[in-house]
Order: C-alpha cells, then structure tokens, then sequence
C-alpha cells in the first residue's frame, strides 16, 4: 500500500486504462487549482477509498469543515454528481460545489464515525434502514438502470471465469449469470438508489444523527440496494464459528426493516457476490474473491 494518492492513481489506471494517463498527470495541478478555487486549507486524505481521492478540509474564514473529492470524470462520476444534487441532503452529505473535470466540493460528516466503528450489527442496520428510506426517490429519470448494469455483468462473466483460469467451480458462475438475467428482466416498482450503502459509508454528523456518503447510483428495486447490508461485515461472518447462523439473523432482520421480498434480496446478494468475486480474482485479491465465494455459498443456504 502506498499514499493515498498514490492507490487512487494505481487504482483509477487499472479501472479506467491507458486513456486515464492524461488525466492521471493533470492531478497534482488541478488539486491545487480547485484548492485555490474554493479557498480551502486541506488537511489529511481519507484512507480506505480507491474510485476517489478524498481529503479532509476547511473553507474559507470561517473555517467550514468540507471534503474535497477527486474522481475520473466517468459516467460514475456524473452520475453520483446527479445524485447528490437530486438527494440534495436528504439523508446524505450535501454537495457544495463541483467541477466536471472530477472535482467535487462535499459537506463534511462531523463528527464523522461510520455505524461499523461505533454500532453493532443490529442497531447499524436499524439505523442503516433509516437513511436508507430517506434515499430513495422516484426514478428522475437520467440514470443507468439496475437491468443495464446487470445485464452486462452477466455478459462478461463466462469470459472473465475462463480467464482467471476458472477460480470457483463453473456451476456457481452458472447460477450467479442465470440469477442476474432473470432478476433484471422481473423487478418489481423502481426507484434512486444509494447503490453502495455499508455500514461503512454511514456516518455520525451534526446536521443530523448520520449520513449517507459515496453513492454509486443507479434505477432499480430495493431489494438490490438492500444487498449491501446483507453482504456487508464480510469478516466478522466468515470468522464466526455458526456463519449461516449469523447470516441468517441478519437476513431476518433485513427483512423485517425493509419488508423486502425474501427471495430476491437473497438471490440478488448471492448473484452480485460471485460477480464481485470475479473482481478480486482479476486484481489478483484471491482471497478476497474466495471470501466471496465462501459469502456467495451462503448466500445460497438462507432459510425463506
């Protein structure tokens, strides 16, 4: 591991490709372009991130505690531009400004504690479940949709498997492209979604008790924002000596929050598993992918 910045700019290469360099080289300047621009007095970056480089900092005289954040100025980036404009704070950090070039200006969670440093399992879900609700809104129309993005998901993975010399048994990458297709082409009423909201990217704040940060949206139905919950704490299951056991309580409570369709949250979390294995397998994370694995099997033992 290296500086902050330094995994973002490894990271954002190996995403994005060769076409990323330019931008890559602009960094440096354009960070202290946008610092100028906004009159902010950095302090230390973020660890833990790798789609942003994010730094702790104060705006102007008064010394308005903000994040600055730089990103590829991707489709993802556009898109969780969007979004935190059409959330406009509602249950999660406000956007303050931005520069399309991959710049945005965010208000800072304060006191800051995610639910997975401060909470256990139970009360983060509960609290969770909270902002959550609060998220999501009607479709407003301009997003990539949960089926498109799935969809091309499925398309790659049979390719991806062979070329990661076929990391996991076939059967369960079989299941995993057959779910994704069915689930996509049957969701029920859709809507905004967070599409990433751990326990992690919840935070304790001022203006109110927590908020959402870091969305990566997209137009779908709950039960694939829901997944995030269920698959979240990875570790803390997979060390537990009665895993299914673990998981199975946290699927109930799920479940009992949202009023989801069982079914479907379970076969989603499952499906989005093995895909996410698939990644780790290609960033050569291998034990990650097989923790996936281990997550994605029991996925597959959850009780209806």
């Amino acid at each position: 591991m290296g500086s902050p910045l330094d995994d973002f700019t490894a990271y954002t290469r190996a995403r994005i490709g060769p076409e990323a360099d330019p931008w890559l080289r602009r960094v440096p300047a354009f960070l202290r372009e946008v610092t100028a621009r906004w009159s902010l007095t950095l302090g230390e970056p973020f660890t833990g991130g790798a789609i942003g480089f994010t730094v702790a900092a104060e705006r102007g005289a008064d010394a308005e505690p903000v994040v600055l954040k730089l990103s590829y100025p991707d489709g993802w980036f556009a898109d969780e531009t969007r979004a935190l404009g059409d959330v406009g704070g509602d249950g999660m950090v406000r956007l303050l400004d931005h520069d399309p070039d991959g710049a945005q200006l965010l208000e800072r969670a304060v006191p800051g504690a995610s639910l997975l440093d401060t909470c256990d399992e139970s009360e983060g879900n509960e609290l969770a479940a909270g902002v959550l609700h609060r998220v999501w809104r009607p479709d407003p129309g301009r997003y990539v949709t949960v089926a498109g993005e799935v969809t091309r998901w499925a398309d790659s993975m049979p390719l991806r498997h062979v070329e990661q010399m076929s990391p996991f048994e076939r059967p369960i990458l079989d299941l995993a492209v057959e779910t994704l297709r069915d689930l996509a082409a049957t969701q029920g009423a859709t809507m905004l979604l967070h599409g990433d909201l751990h326990h992690g990217n919840v935070l304790s704040a001022e203006r109110e008790p927590w908020l959402a940060i870091d969305p990566k949206p997209l137009v779908g139905e709950r039960e694939f924002d829901i997944t995030a919950l269920l698959r979240d704490r990875r570790e803390e299951v997979l060390a537990d000596p009665d895993p299914h056991a673990r998981l199975q309580r946290r699927f109930d409570q799920l479940c009992e929050l949202f009023d989801c369709d069982r079914r479907r949250l379970r076969d989603w979390s499952f499906a989005i598993l093995v895909d996410y294995a698939l990644w780790d397998f290609e960033a050569n994370a291998r034990t990650a992918g097989s923790d996936e694995i281990q997550m994605a099997r029991l996925m597959r033992s959850l009780e209806l």
